[in-house]
């Protein structure tokens, strides 16, 4: 019986580390997958408030602002620019300027 008990000794602790090795997996994925989801709400919220500026501005104004620059001057917004990239294009002042906002590369 002493044999049989050395000879399966270690089946125990190979358990116990693949438990242990699938867990971590398991957190690892879940933390990815939020640091994603925070990625997109971020530049989700970032797209909202340059349009929401832009109208604000249009209502106080009569006008959309030329440019990203007399926005972020007349708002005040502030959107990380070293983490986004704003495109905002003007066809007229009448009419709602194309707003992109894009993650910059790391």
């Amino acid at each position: 019986m002493k044999k049989y008990k050395k000879r399966w000794a270690w089946v125990p602790l190979v358990l116990s580390l693949a438990l242990f090795i699938a867990i971590a997996l398991w957190a690892m994925t879940g933390v990815r997958e939020a640091s994603e989801a925070s990625e997109r709400d971020g530049l989700k919220q970032a797209t909202e408030a340059v349009r929401r500026a832009a109208v604000s501005c249009y209502a106080v104004e009569g006008a959309y602002p030329a440019t990203y620059e007399d926005l972020k001057r007349a708002s005040g917004i502030a959107v990380d620019e070293e983490k986004y990239t704003v495109y905002y294009e003007v066809f007229a002042s009448n009419i709602m300027p194309e707003i992109t906002v894009v993650r910059r590369p790391s």
